[in-house]
């Protein structure tokens, strides 16, 4: 953790400077195809990328007998003494959805499921949810983390309930994970109304995440509340999964006390 002093005509601000992740790990297949199971190749990635704060996708599903739960084998084998797991389905015994790991402690969490009664597919229709955390870092953050579904109207249900859950606090807020929408954040943003900055967008990068042996497709994004200022963002090159870790690098401003 990094702070940053900036001279104002009124007062000293000291932001807080974080690195955040999204990464949708493939449920532990390697090479960015289905064909291996490597279940430390992805923890190996996370722990390099070395973020505050990152959010997993894509988590669980069928597991070796000596991971218990998933969550919980890559946070003790990154270094991460906080994670919280949100189930999405349940593929037998064995639990699947999304995660967030933490450097900080995570004081308040919700999960919240995105339920989608008539699929045009149901054969391939699979289960999401919204994962939304609190992190009690030094200026406290909101981080949300969520997997959206293939089809227009769950993409566009999840994105509704993420802007509802943004009305509930004006605390800085992060809201990240693999959104399977092409690299188009005027959809996210303006269509379904998410009231959120693109990390990509605002720093002019044109990443590509998806697939991880020849990106071709922006399907992971990294959101921010206007209090919080990007001043990097990158992917990380391997093919430990099917996707590509993005990366940022934060400064959460802290909120300004009123002058009247």
């Amino acid at each position: 953790m990094q702070y940053s002093v900036e001279n104002d005509t009124m007062m000293s601000v000291m932001k807080l400077k974080l690195k955040i992740a999204t990464y949708n790990i493939c449920a532990g297949s390697s090479d960015g195809y289905f064909k291996k199971k490597n279940y430390y190749k992805a923890t190996e990635v996370i722990a390099s990328v070395n973020a505050d704060v990152i959010a997993l996708n894509e988590v669980g599903k069928k597991l070796p007998p000596y991971i218990k739960d998933h969550a919980a084998f890559i946070a003790n084998e990154c270094g991460y003494k906080y994670f919280h797991f949100a189930c999405a389905a349940s593929f037998g015994n064995f639990p699947y959805g999304n995660a967030i790991l933490s450097k900080y402690p995570i004081s308040r969490y919700s999960e919240i499921p995105i339920k989608i009664f008539d699929s045009k597919l149901p054969a391939i229709y699979e289960p999401r949810c919204i994962l939304c955390t609190h992190i009690d870092s030094d200026i406290p953050i909101r981080v949300i983390c969520t997997h959206l579904g293939l089809f227009r109207d769950e993409q566009r249900k999840g994105i509704r309930i993420v802007s509802e859950l943004i009305k509930t606090s004006n605390m800085p807020t992060v809201f990240m994970g693999d959104m399977n929408i092409n690299g188009d954040q005027s959809l996210i943003t303006e269509t379904f109304g998410l009231k959120l900055i693109d990390v990509c967008a605002a720093r002019n990068s044109h990443i590509k995440t998806y697939p991880s042996a020849n990106p071709k497709k922006r399907l992971d994004y990294i959101f921010l509340s206007e209090d919080i200022e990007p001043t990097n963002v990158y992917a990380v090159n391997t093919t430990a999964s099917d996707h590509l870790p993005l990366v940022a690098d934060i400064f959460v401003k802290p909120k300004q006390p009123s002058l009247l």
